[in-house]
């Protein structure tokens, strides 16, 4: 297909007009000065004249061809399928598993499938906590076996949308019950993924199987989930939060409690006994429930104040109501470490993808963050700061994200300035209205920070100035003084340093920054030169300017320890601890708590005084389980840590992993402990019943449909028309006025008219 199309140099109507009145004033004016050569010649010059102006507004006007050829790369849809236990549950059609409905499903649309065009292909893929791909030729189906422990269709979903950078997929069909149940790291939001892939144009549609109650004369209250920072402090009351399912408890009451584990006297090895903690006029240990409806979800929020350091069991439970027989989904654990204290950290921002980012900054034992996010509102006028917020002394370091000045208001902002003056750390972070656009200029913020700001700057309400930020990917590139500033240090030497950075994803956008004097230090830019991450030490106070606010996309694609190296270093600097050190060996199990029988990811490592990774030490690893029984562990070299699986995880219970460490033959430090969890409970059987309804989310989130099983044909045949209607083209562009023999016919004729004009003595 051929197209037209015309981008004059200036608006179309002038452009026109300017071209009419050349021709017109050319045919006006030039025969009068050929009255005195041969009609011929005169013909001639003035068909030469005209053709120069037909040049030029050929320039003016602009027009290119536009040659459109089909992409005939093969098109692929994928067929993902559940295969977790929940898809054993036999409350099919006829008496049949959900898996053997969904089998059955796929059995009769497989003709179907293989008349499908040649350059359309179908990919089958099970899943679970992990997308299986499947080879299944010819008529052949999928396995009826459902072995899957966690249904993570978020992760999943995830993984598809990868599949698809690489491959011209059209769109997804997810089979399955519908109900999310996974834990960390594979509880990833299957909503948040959806969207991602509706931005991306991969419709997902859905087909669910299985009844979503046990019915209405079951009566089952359960917590589905429990939330709480794995790091707390002591003497700060520790927000806990669960989800409660209520099956057939219609106007019942339903006691929800907070309980604690009090281990006085215990030794490793022993668990202490679990109490409710005193309600206070900070806390809420206890909570009741209530509903009006047969099947219903609530969120519950509780909360504790942690007296002692250490380390702690908790549990959200639901007492049990009369009449209820399932009792052993009642009740969730987890564990949490309480520190005496860490480095203060205030963080202010709007509602973002980058809050997240940022607040995995819990994560460290040396950091406590409390996250103040700004409430929607005309101005963000509806928001109101506790002054006790920037008292004296309250905070070690503010982090300052997308918010005005406006926000904060004169009062707060002279107030956090006198606190960066007083020794206080402050981090400015990109966004639309950070640092000028902020209206920063004008406050006593301006005369503190590593960038110039400027009043004229100042974004208000309006459509966003764009000539102030960078809106491309921007890839940072450390300076000279970056690689060898403790903040930049992601690895342990500077090509290394180098090479690390450089396999980071680009962020999104970043602001145009520029810094204030000579004094401030450089540590980033980008491949064009503009300043990224600027650094400026007041002799009390110390400040960074970070332009992104994407750096989300690190962990999101596999670097996650650099994301939190580099977060963690930038307010060790900023609160002066950079010189601080752990203690030598340490030992870390993520998640905490695990379903019977999963296999345990343990990751240990010892410094040096330093800091710096022991790579030579040798090291034991034993694992204390119940029954006073211990495993030892073989230890492996992991990147920059050491790791070992424990897979002995049949029994319920409290386990103790103890890593010790020698070099040289000498102890390295004290040997360091770690505690997690195995759950009683059946994560995919606890509460089989389906959810339609989150299926119905994702395909509309994503721009899908949901179907019935019976319907899977129909939803096979609007993908494969998809893949007509939104099959890409290649468009080869032919501008026809900028190129070298429009300039050559130009000169030819200009110099052809002077030669004709000169042979007959008009110059």
């Amino acid at each position: 297909m051929i197209r037209w199309d015309m981008t004059p140099a200036w608006h179309p109507v002038l452009v026109v007009i300017g071209v009419l009145v050349a021709f017109g004033v050319v045919a006006w004016t030039y025969p009068r000065r050929l009255q005195h050569v041969s009609p011929s010649t005169r013909r001639l010059l003035m068909l030469l004249r005209l053709s120069v102006v037909g040049l030029l507004a050929l320039t003016l006007l602009r027009p290119s061809l536009h040659v459109m050829e089909p992409d005939s790369q093969p098109r692929v849809f994928a067929v993902v399928m559940d295969r977790t236990r929940s898809m054993g549950v036999p409350d099919a059609a006829g008496g049949k598993t959900r898996r053997e409905a969904l089998v059955e499903a796929v059995a009769h649309v497989r003709r179907q499938i293989n008349e499908l065009a040649d350059n359309t292909e179908v990919r089958f893929f099970d899943f679970d906590r992990d997308l299986v791909p499947l080879e299944l030729k010819g008529d052949q189906l999928p396995a009826a076996e459902t072995s899957g422990d966690q249904t993570a269709m978020g992760t999943v979903l995830e993984k598809v949308l990868q599949e698809a950078r690489n491959q011209q997929v059209t769109g997804v069909i997810l089979m399955g019950d519908g109900a999310q149940r996974a834990v960390s790291p594979f509880d990833l939001d299957p909503r948040r993924v959806a969207r991602m892939l509706g931005d991306q144009g991969l419709p997902v549609y859905t087909i669910p199987f299985g009844a979503s109650g046990d019915g209405n004369d079951t009566l089952d209250v359960s917590i589905d989930d429990l939330l709480v920072d794995r790091v707390v402090f002591a003497n700060k009351a520790v927000i806990v939060r669960a989800r409660v399912r209520m099956l057939g408890a219609a106007g019942r009451d339903v006691r929800v409690r907070l309980l604690v584990e009090d281990r006085t006297g215990k030794a490793i090895g022993q668990s202490g006994i679990m109490t409710q903690p005193p309600a206070t006029a900070r806390t809420t240990p206890v909570r009741r429930v209530t509903t009006d409806r047969n099947e219903d979800v609530r969120a519950v929020e509780l909360s504790f104040v942690p007296s002692l350091p250490g380390e702690f069991k908790i549990a959200v439970e639901c007492e049990p109501l009369d009449g209820e027989v399932r009792m052993a989904n009642n009740r969730r654990r987890s564990l949490v470490s309480v520190r005496r204290g860490g480095i203060r950290v205030a963080y202010i921002d709007r509602i973002r993808t980058e809050v997240k980012s940022v607040q995995l900054l819990r994560a460290s034992d040396k950091i406590q963050l409390e996250t103040h996010i700004v409430r929607p509102g005309v101005g963000g006028i509806r928001t109101q700061f506790d002054p006790e917020l920037f008292a004296p002394g309250n905070q070690d370091v503010y982090i300052l994200g997308d918010v005005p000045a406006s926000v904060l208001g004169p009062g707060h902002v002279a107030s956090l300035a006198a606190r960066v003056r007083e020794g206080a750390g402050l981090l400015m972070l990109g966004g639309f209205q950070s640092f000028g656009a902020g209206g920063y200029a004008t406050t006593p913020l301006a005369t503190l920070a590593p960038v110039l700001m400027n009043p004229a700057e100042f974004q208000d309400d309006g459509p966003i100035e764009t000539d102030l930020h960078l809106m491309k990917d921007i890839r940072i590139v450390p300076t000279d003084a970056g690689l060898a500033h403790f903040i930049m240090r992601i690895a342990d030497t500077g090509e290394m340093n180098r090479t690390r950075w450089a396999a980071l994803p680009p962020l999104e956008k970043a602001n145009r920054l520029r810094r204030k004097n000579d004094f401030v230090d450089v540590l980033a830019r980008d491949a064009d030169g503009n300043d990224l991450v600027l650094a400026s030490d007041t002799g009390t106070g110390r400040l960074i300017a970070f332009a992104g606010d994407s750096t989300f996309f690190w962990f999101l694609f596999g670097h996650r320890e650099v994301h939190q190296r580099f977060w963690q270093q930038m307010i060790l600097w900023l609160a002066h601890k950079e010189d601080d050190t752990d203690q030598p060996v340490w030992v870390q199990v993520e998640p905490r708590v695990f379903n019977a029988a999963s296999e345990v990811p343990v990751r240990f490592g010892a410094r040096d005084p330093k800091g710096k990774p022991i790579d030579d030490a040798q090291f034991d690893v034993g694992v204390l389980a119940p029954g006073d029984r211990r495993v030892s562990l073989r230890p492996r070299k992991d990147l920059d840590a050491f790791a070992a699986r424990f897979a002995e995880t049949a029994e319920a219970g409290d386990y103790w992993v103890e890593v010790t460490a020698r070099r040289d033959g000498q102890a390295v430090g004290l040997p360091a402990r770690a505690r997690f969890l195995v759950d009683e409970r059946d994560l995919e059987l606890d509460d089989p019943a389906a959810d339609p309804g989150l299926l119905d989310q994702i395909s509309q989130l994503s721009g899908g449909a949901r179907f019935a099983p019976e319907q899977m044909g129909v939803a096979i045949e609007q993908l494969a028309e998809l893949q007509v209607v939104g099959g890409l083209a290649q468009a080869n562009v032919i501008d026809l006025w900028d190129n070298w023999y429009v300039l050559g016919a130009f000169v030819v004729l200009i110099s052809l008219e002077w030669f004709l004009r000169k042979r007959r003595g008009l110059v």
